[in-house]
Protein backbone atom coordinates (compact mmCIF):
# COMPACT_ATOMS: atom_id res chain seq x y z
CA UNK A 1 0.00 0.00 0.00
CA UNK A 2 2.81 2.35 0.75
CA UNK A 3 4.29 1.99 -3.05
CA UNK A 4 0.78 2.55 -4.38
CA UNK A 5 0.35 6.02 -2.19
CA UNK A 6 3.63 7.23 -3.20
CA UNK A 7 2.96 6.19 -6.94
CA UNK A 8 -0.59 8.05 -6.72
CA UNK A 9 1.20 11.27 -5.74
CA UNK A 10 4.23 11.22 -8.47
CA UNK A 11 2.24 9.48 -11.39
CA UNK A 12 -0.90 12.24 -10.44
CA UNK A 13 1.32 14.94 -10.79
CA UNK A 14 2.69 13.42 -13.74
CA UNK A 15 -0.47 12.76 -15.73
CA UNK A 16 -1.31 16.58 -15.48
CA UNK A 17 1.62 17.13 -18.12
CA UNK A 18 1.50 13.67 -20.01
CA UNK A 19 -1.45 11.43 -20.51
CA UNK A 20 0.85 8.81 -20.79
CA UNK A 21 0.97 8.37 -16.59
CA UNK A 22 -3.04 9.28 -16.09
CA UNK A 23 -3.53 5.41 -16.46
CA UNK A 24 -1.11 4.80 -14.22
CA UNK A 25 -2.34 7.37 -11.53
CA UNK A 26 -5.83 5.67 -12.48
CA UNK A 27 -4.33 2.11 -11.42
CA UNK A 28 -2.82 3.45 -8.67
CA UNK A 29 -5.51 5.42 -7.24
CA UNK A 30 -8.05 2.36 -7.59
CA UNK A 31 -5.26 -0.02 -5.48
CA UNK A 32 -5.05 2.42 -2.90
CA UNK A 33 -9.25 3.18 -2.37
CA UNK A 34 -9.45 -0.67 -2.26
CA UNK A 35 -6.49 -1.31 0.66
CA UNK A 36 -8.40 2.22 2.77
CA UNK A 37 -11.00 0.17 2.61
CA UNK A 38 -10.07 -2.91 3.60
CA UNK A 39 -9.92 -4.77 0.16
CA UNK A 40 -7.27 -6.51 -1.59
CA UNK A 41 -5.84 -4.97 -4.34
CA UNK A 42 -7.47 -6.44 -7.62
CA UNK A 43 -4.33 -5.28 -9.71
CA UNK A 44 -1.14 -6.39 -9.55
CA UNK A 45 0.16 -2.75 -9.47
CA UNK A 46 2.44 -2.68 -6.49
CA UNK A 47 4.03 -6.14 -7.65
CA UNK A 48 4.64 -4.69 -11.14
CA UNK A 49 6.44 -1.89 -9.24
CA UNK A 50 8.33 -3.48 -7.17
CA UNK A 51 9.81 -5.96 -9.82
CA UNK A 52 10.93 -2.59 -12.14
CA UNK A 53 12.81 -1.51 -8.99
CA UNK A 54 14.02 -4.99 -8.00
CA UNK A 55 15.24 -5.38 -11.80
CA UNK A 56 16.99 -1.93 -12.02
CA UNK A 57 18.36 -2.16 -8.68
CA UNK A 58 19.70 -5.52 -10.24
CA UNK A 59 21.34 -3.88 -13.05
CA UNK A 60 24.59 -2.08 -10.63
CA UNK A 61 24.11 -4.12 -7.43
CA UNK A 62 23.06 -7.61 -6.68
CA UNK A 63 23.50 -7.41 -3.07
CA UNK A 64 21.70 -4.01 -3.28
CA UNK A 65 18.25 -5.61 -5.14
CA UNK A 66 18.49 -8.64 -2.35
CA UNK A 67 18.09 -6.18 0.36
CA UNK A 68 15.55 -4.39 -1.51
CA UNK A 69 13.29 -7.40 -2.00
CA UNK A 70 13.53 -8.98 1.11
CA UNK A 71 12.38 -6.06 2.95
CA UNK A 72 10.47 -4.04 0.21
CA UNK A 73 7.27 -3.83 2.41
CA UNK A 74 9.31 -2.09 5.44
CA UNK A 75 11.53 -0.18 2.57
CA UNK A 76 8.17 1.17 1.61
CA UNK A 77 6.25 2.39 4.33
CA UNK A 78 9.87 4.26 5.46
CA UNK A 79 10.29 6.35 2.19
CA UNK A 80 6.66 6.50 2.79
CA UNK A 81 6.71 8.40 6.44
CA UNK A 82 9.86 10.59 4.91
CA UNK A 83 7.92 12.11 1.51
CA UNK A 84 5.04 13.00 4.02
CA UNK A 85 7.29 14.29 6.48
CA UNK A 86 8.95 16.47 3.58
CA UNK A 87 5.60 17.41 2.24
CA UNK A 88 4.15 18.75 5.58
CA UNK A 89 7.68 20.09 6.19
CA UNK A 90 7.49 22.12 2.81
CA UNK A 91 4.06 23.48 3.11
CA UNK A 92 5.11 24.59 6.82
CA UNK A 93 7.71 26.17 5.69
CA UNK A 94 6.10 28.06 2.73
CA UNK A 95 3.22 29.39 5.25
CA UNK A 96 5.93 31.11 7.38
CA UNK A 97 7.29 32.40 4.22
CA UNK A 98 4.05 33.93 3.60
CA UNK A 99 3.29 34.72 6.88
CA UNK A 100 6.76 35.96 8.16
CA UNK A 101 9.26 36.23 5.00
CA UNK A 102 11.27 33.57 6.24
CA UNK A 103 10.44 29.63 6.36
CA UNK A 104 12.03 28.87 9.38
CA UNK A 105 9.46 31.07 11.22
CA UNK A 106 9.18 34.49 12.61
CA UNK A 107 12.07 34.13 15.14
CA UNK A 108 14.60 32.98 12.51
CA UNK A 109 17.00 34.56 10.48
CA UNK A 110 18.78 31.12 9.71
CA UNK A 111 19.08 30.35 5.59
CA UNK A 112 15.71 30.31 3.70
CA UNK A 113 15.78 28.19 0.39
CA UNK A 114 12.63 30.15 -0.34
CA UNK A 115 14.73 33.49 -0.45
CA UNK A 116 16.63 32.49 -3.41
CA UNK A 117 13.40 32.04 -5.88
CA UNK A 118 11.24 35.23 -4.47
CA UNK A 119 14.49 37.74 -2.96
CA UNK A 120 17.42 36.59 -5.11
CA UNK A 121 19.47 39.31 -5.44
CA UNK A 122 18.80 39.95 -1.17
CA UNK A 123 18.29 43.34 -1.49
CA UNK A 124 15.62 45.74 -0.13
CA UNK A 125 15.20 48.74 -1.15
CA UNK A 126 13.36 52.27 1.44
CA UNK A 127 11.86 55.07 0.58
CA UNK A 128 11.43 57.99 3.45
CA UNK A 129 7.89 58.00 4.28
CA UNK A 130 5.86 61.48 4.51
CA UNK A 131 6.24 63.50 7.57
CA UNK A 132 4.11 65.14 10.11
CA UNK A 133 0.85 62.45 9.88
CA UNK A 134 1.34 60.21 13.08
CA UNK A 135 1.50 61.40 16.48
CA UNK A 136 4.32 62.88 17.52
CA UNK A 137 6.87 62.39 21.08
CA UNK A 138 9.00 65.32 22.01
CA UNK A 139 9.69 68.85 19.66
CA UNK A 140 13.05 68.38 17.83
CA UNK A 141 13.41 69.53 14.34
CA UNK A 142 14.61 66.16 13.54
CA UNK A 143 12.16 63.60 12.80
CA UNK A 144 12.44 59.69 13.52
CA UNK A 145 9.54 58.03 12.36
CA UNK A 146 8.16 54.34 13.46
CA UNK A 147 6.46 51.98 11.74
CA UNK A 148 5.31 49.59 14.61
CA UNK A 149 2.88 47.45 15.62
CA UNK A 150 1.94 47.18 18.63
CA UNK A 151 1.27 43.18 18.98
CA UNK A 152 4.78 42.64 18.10
CA UNK A 153 7.33 41.61 20.61
CA UNK A 154 10.10 43.42 18.52
CA UNK A 155 8.46 46.47 18.73
CA UNK A 156 7.80 46.53 22.51
CA UNK A 157 11.59 45.19 23.06
CA UNK A 158 12.52 48.00 20.71
CA UNK A 159 11.08 50.83 23.21
CA UNK A 160 14.05 51.11 25.91
CA UNK A 161 16.48 51.81 23.53
CA UNK A 162 14.09 54.25 21.69
CA UNK A 163 13.49 55.93 25.00
CA UNK A 164 16.98 55.87 26.04
CA UNK A 165 17.65 57.85 22.79
CA UNK A 166 15.28 60.21 22.73
CA UNK A 167 15.93 61.06 26.48
CA UNK A 168 19.87 61.88 25.40
CA UNK A 169 18.77 63.34 21.75
CA UNK A 170 15.91 65.77 22.77
CA UNK A 171 16.93 67.41 19.31
CA UNK A 172 14.85 64.22 17.66
CA UNK A 173 11.46 63.56 17.87
CA UNK A 174 9.52 60.19 17.41
CA UNK A 175 6.17 60.04 14.71
CA UNK A 176 4.48 56.61 15.23
CA UNK A 177 2.83 54.74 12.02
CA UNK A 178 1.05 51.87 12.66
CA UNK A 179 2.12 48.94 10.56
CA UNK A 180 -0.64 46.06 11.89
CA UNK A 181 1.12 42.86 11.10
CA UNK A 182 -1.88 40.86 9.44
CA UNK A 183 -1.01 37.17 11.46
CA UNK A 184 -1.16 39.01 14.70
CA UNK A 185 -4.75 38.88 16.69
CA UNK A 186 -6.31 42.04 17.06
CA UNK A 187 -3.49 44.29 15.70
CA UNK A 188 -5.31 46.11 13.70
CA UNK A 189 -7.90 46.94 16.74
CA UNK A 190 -5.28 47.75 18.80
CA UNK A 191 -3.79 50.86 16.16
CA UNK A 192 -7.18 52.16 16.36
CA UNK A 193 -7.63 52.15 19.93
CA UNK A 194 -4.62 53.56 19.96
CA UNK A 195 -5.56 56.27 18.11
CA UNK A 196 -8.86 56.84 19.61
CA UNK A 197 -7.32 57.96 22.67
CA UNK A 198 -5.18 60.24 20.98
CA UNK A 199 -8.17 62.12 20.40
CA UNK A 200 -7.95 62.40 24.17
CA UNK A 201 -4.46 63.60 24.12
CA UNK A 202 -3.40 59.53 25.83
CA UNK A 203 -2.19 58.26 22.62
CA UNK A 204 1.85 57.51 24.59
CA UNK A 205 0.30 56.26 27.47
CA UNK A 206 -2.38 53.92 26.00
CA UNK A 207 0.24 52.62 23.56
CA UNK A 208 2.13 52.09 26.66
CA UNK A 209 -0.59 49.65 28.41
CA UNK A 210 -0.88 48.01 25.25
CA UNK A 211 2.97 47.09 24.94
CA UNK A 212 2.30 45.96 28.60
CA UNK A 213 -1.08 44.01 27.82
CA UNK A 214 0.61 41.82 24.96
CA UNK A 215 -0.62 38.52 24.73
CA UNK A 216 -3.97 39.05 26.82
CA UNK A 217 -5.96 41.55 24.15
CA UNK A 218 -9.40 41.95 23.50
CA UNK A 219 -12.31 44.10 22.61
CA UNK A 220 -13.38 44.64 26.40
CA UNK A 221 -9.30 45.02 27.65
CA UNK A 222 -8.84 48.15 25.10
CA UNK A 223 -11.95 49.41 26.84
CA UNK A 224 -10.93 48.76 30.09
CA UNK A 225 -7.90 50.64 29.34
CA UNK A 226 -9.40 53.73 28.15
CA UNK A 227 -11.62 54.01 31.82
CA UNK A 228 -7.72 53.33 33.96
CA UNK A 229 -6.24 56.31 31.71
CA UNK A 230 -9.26 58.58 33.05
CA UNK A 231 -10.34 58.95 29.17
CA UNK A 232 -13.72 59.85 28.27
CA UNK A 233 -15.21 56.59 28.16
CA UNK A 234 -18.20 57.31 26.12
CA UNK A 235 -16.30 59.21 23.70
CA UNK A 236 -13.46 56.62 23.38
CA UNK A 237 -16.26 53.37 23.15
CA UNK A 238 -18.28 55.64 20.36
CA UNK A 239 -14.91 55.89 18.73
CA UNK A 240 -13.79 52.89 18.83
CA UNK A 241 -17.37 51.11 18.15
CA UNK A 242 -17.50 52.95 14.84
CA UNK A 243 -14.16 52.10 13.92
CA UNK A 244 -13.47 55.68 13.05
CA UNK A 245 -9.59 55.01 12.73
CA UNK A 246 -9.53 52.05 10.80
CA UNK A 247 -9.12 54.36 7.66
CA UNK A 248 -6.06 55.84 9.40
CA UNK A 249 -4.65 52.29 10.46
CA UNK A 250 -5.47 51.42 6.62
CA UNK A 251 -3.52 54.34 5.75
CA UNK A 252 -0.35 53.58 7.56
CA UNK A 253 -0.12 50.25 6.55
CA UNK A 254 0.05 51.02 2.77
CA UNK A 255 2.45 54.00 3.35
CA UNK A 256 4.56 51.97 5.32
CA UNK A 257 4.40 48.90 2.23
CA UNK A 258 4.99 52.36 -0.41
CA UNK A 259 8.10 52.58 1.61
CA UNK A 260 9.56 49.44 1.77
CA UNK A 261 8.34 48.49 4.97
CA UNK A 262 8.28 44.37 5.31
CA UNK A 263 8.94 44.03 9.04
CA UNK A 264 8.07 45.79 12.28
CA UNK A 265 9.32 47.90 14.31
CA UNK A 266 11.15 49.83 10.80
CA UNK A 267 12.38 53.31 11.53
CA UNK A 268 12.97 56.25 9.60
CA UNK A 269 16.02 58.11 10.47
CA UNK A 270 17.52 61.21 7.95
CA UNK A 271 18.67 59.03 4.92
CA UNK A 272 18.80 55.52 6.71
CA UNK A 273 15.86 52.96 7.29
CA UNK A 274 16.57 50.67 10.52
CA UNK A 275 14.89 47.31 10.60
CA UNK A 276 14.53 45.41 14.65
CA UNK A 277 15.60 46.94 17.88
CA UNK A 278 18.35 48.89 18.34
CA UNK A 279 20.71 49.85 20.61
CA UNK A 280 21.37 53.43 20.94
CA UNK A 281 24.53 53.52 19.13
CA UNK A 282 22.81 52.38 16.36
CA UNK A 283 19.94 55.48 16.63
CA UNK A 284 22.98 57.33 17.24
CA UNK A 285 24.53 55.69 13.82
CA UNK A 286 21.41 56.36 11.43
CA UNK A 287 21.53 60.08 13.15
CA UNK A 288 25.07 60.61 11.77
CA UNK A 289 24.26 58.70 8.44
CA UNK A 290 26.63 56.09 9.23
CA UNK A 291 24.32 53.18 9.26
CA UNK A 292 26.14 49.91 7.41
CA UNK A 293 23.91 46.76 5.99
CA UNK A 294 24.43 44.40 8.91
CA UNK A 295 22.50 41.58 10.01
CA UNK A 296 19.54 42.00 12.62
CA UNK A 297 20.77 40.30 16.01
CA UNK A 298 17.43 40.22 17.63
CA UNK A 299 14.65 40.20 14.92
CA UNK A 300 11.27 41.94 13.64
CA UNK A 301 8.10 41.29 12.89
CA UNK A 302 7.05 39.48 10.74
CA UNK A 303 10.61 38.49 8.99
CA UNK A 304 14.22 39.14 10.76
CA UNK A 305 15.74 41.62 8.43
CA UNK A 306 18.72 43.76 7.79
CA UNK A 307 19.47 47.15 8.60
CA UNK A 308 19.55 48.80 5.57
CA UNK A 309 20.19 52.57 4.17
CA UNK A 310 17.65 54.08 1.63
CA UNK A 311 18.18 52.73 -2.04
Amino acid sequence: MALCIIALVVFGFLGIFSAKYRALAKEAFQCVFRMVTLRPCESSFDERLKAQIVARTLSFSPSAARLVNNNFKALSWIFTIIFFASLAYSAFSAYNYWAYGNCNGPNSSQFCALDAVFNPGGQHSFTAPAQGIGPTLGSGSITLVEFGCFTCPYTKQAEEFLKAFLEKHPEVKLEWRSFPIPAHAFSHEAAEAAYCAEEQGKFWEYGQKLFNSQGSFSMELFLQMAKQLGLDEAQFNECFASKKYASKVGRDFEDGKKAGVYGTPTFFLNESALIGPKTVEQFENGLKNKVVDTAVEIGSCPPPAQTAQKQ
